[in-house]
């Protein structure tokens, strides 16, 4: 039997995975090509801010280290405002579901991460 805390980390994992494949392993602020250690898979509306959309992957985005951090964290105002133009559509289905709130069951999350597992590996067979 998995746990919610098991689950919740194959979630985090595989999501971050595809956000990596969508993104082409290329920074979506500065567009510069990253490497693994340098890719961080960042939240537009924290996780901490509301758990339903901690595994949307509308609400990630691919960031190298620096932008994640001097850009998307340390200018926050600058960076939705970013995040607003670029993604025009992802920013005002984010604003409309921030406030929704969404309690999983652990079925849910299973069945949230066999939908996820079955997408990449259809895309990872093409």
């Amino acid at each position: 039997m998995i746990s919610r805390k098991g689950i919740k980390l194959k979630l985090d994992k595989i999501v971050m995975e595809i956000v990596r494949e969508r993104d082409q392993m290329i920074c979506q602020w500065c567009g510069k090509r990253i490497e693994k250690s340098n890719a961080h898979c960042s939240h537009v509306i924290p996780r901490s801010h509301g758990n339903h959309l901690r595994w949307d992957l509308l609400n990630l985005k691919l960031l190298c280290f620096h932008c994640h951090i001097n850009k998307w964290h340390k200018n926050p105002i600058e960076a939705y405002e970013w995040f607003s133009i670029k993604f025009p559509e992802r920013f005002k289905y984010l604003e409309a579901k921030k406030n929704v709130i969404q309690k999983f069951s652990l079925q849910d999350l299973i069945d949230l991460y066999e939908g996820y597992k079955n997408r990449y590996q259809n895309t990872d067979s093409r």
